[in-house]
C-alpha cells in the first residue's frame, strides 16, 4: 500500500485511522501523524502505533497520499507548509469544508494529484457517505486507491466538484437533520407522557432501524412509506399533519439553504 501523511488528528482524522488499521486497508507503519497541537499528534500515535512526524513539511515529503483533516481556518497555513514538499506524482486529499480543488492547485502547483472529499460525521462508526472530486496531476495516480481509503469508512461516491456545494447540504450536513428529527421525537413524546428513557430509546432505535431498513432492502424510501401507511390509520394520520405543515417544502429549502452557504463558505 501507499505511505500516507495525516495532519490533523482531531475526530475525523482519528476516525479515518481507525477504519484504515482496523480494515487492513493499511499497517500502522505506514501512517505518519502531525498535528499543529503536538498532545493530539502524541497521543493518535501512541494509541493507534502510527509513526510521530515532526510537522506539515516533514510529513508532506516523506508520504505518497497527505490526507488534510484539518478545520478550514487551518487549512491556508497548512497549504503553504506542504507547497513544493510533496512528490510530483503524490496525491493530496482534503477532507476540509469548503476548500476548493482550484484554492488547493493554487497553493500546491500542478504535479501532485488534488482529491477534494466530502465524508460526514458517521465516519466514527465506520458508516459514513463520502463524495469526492479529483484532479489528476502531471504523475501517476490510481483512483482506486482514494476508494479504498475511503472506503474503509463508508460508502463512497465520485461526482464532478460543482456538484460539491449540493453533496455539502445533503450528505455533509446531513446527520444533524436526523439528530433534529429524532430529539424532536423524543421530546414530543416525554411532552405528552412518556418517561424519558423509554422516550429516547423509541425514537432513537425506530430512526437506527427504518435507516437499516432502507440500506438492506433497498426499497424506494417512498414504497416502504406507502407500506407502513394502512388507510384511516395512524401514520397517515401523522403523514397527512407533516403534508399540511409543509414538511417536503421545509425541506427542500433547508437543502436549498445549506448548498447556498456552502457555496459563501468556498475558498
Amino acid at each position: 500500500m501507499y505511505r500516507v501523511g495525516l495532519i490533523g488528528a482531531g475526530n475525523m482524522g482519528r476516525a479515518m485511522m481507525s477504519a484504515w488499521l482496523g480494515s487492513g486497508v493499511l499497517a500502522p507503519d505506514e501512517i505518519t501523524v502531525t498535528d499543529k497541537e503536538p498532545s493530539k499528534s502524541e497521543s493518535a500515535a501512541a494509541e493507534f502505533g502510527v509513526a510521530l512526524g515532526t510537522g506539515v513539511a516533514e510529513v508532506a515529503s516523506s508520504s505518497q497520499i497527505v490526507v488534510l483533516a484539518v478545520k478550514p481556518q487551518d487549512s491556508a497555513l497548512v497549504l503553504d507548509e506542504a507547497a513544493g514538499k510533496l512528490p510530483e506524482d503524490g496525491v493530496f486529499l482534503s477532507i476540509a469544508a469548503g476548500l476548493t480543488i482550484g484554492s488547493m492547485r493554487k497553493r500546491l502547483g500542478e504535479g501532485p494529484t488534488i482529491v477534494r472529499v466530502m465524508p460526514n460525521m458517521a465516519a466514527q462508526v465506520n458508516a459514513a457517505v463520502s463524495a469526492f472530486a479529483v484532479d489528476a496531476g502531471t504523475g501517476k495516480f490510481d483512483k482506486e486507491v482514494v476508494r479504498e481509503l475511503l472506503g474503509a469508512i463508508g460508502e463512497v461516491e465520485e461526482v464532478d466538484e460543482k456538484l460539491m456545494d449540493l453533496v455539502t447540504a445533503v450528505s455533509g450536513s446531513g446527520p444533524a437533520y436526523f439528530f433534529y428529527l429524532t430529539e424532536v421525537m423524543e421530546k414530543a413524546a416525554i411532552e405528552q407522557g412518556l418517561p424519558p428513557e423509554i422516550a429516547r430509546k423509541l425514537a432513537r432505535e425506530t430512526l437506527w432501524g427504518a435507516a437499516k431498513t432502507i440500506k438492506e432492502k433497498g426499497t424506494d424510501p417512498g414504497d416502504l412509506r406507502k407500506a407502513v401507511s394502512s388507510p384511516g390509520g395512524t401514520t397517515l394520520a401523522a403523514l397527512s399533519e407533516m403534508d399540511s405543515s409543509g414538511f417536503a417544502d421545509m425541506m427542500k429549502r433547508a437543502i436549498d439553504a445549506a448548498t447556498r452557504r456552502a457555496g459563501e463558505l468556498a475558498q
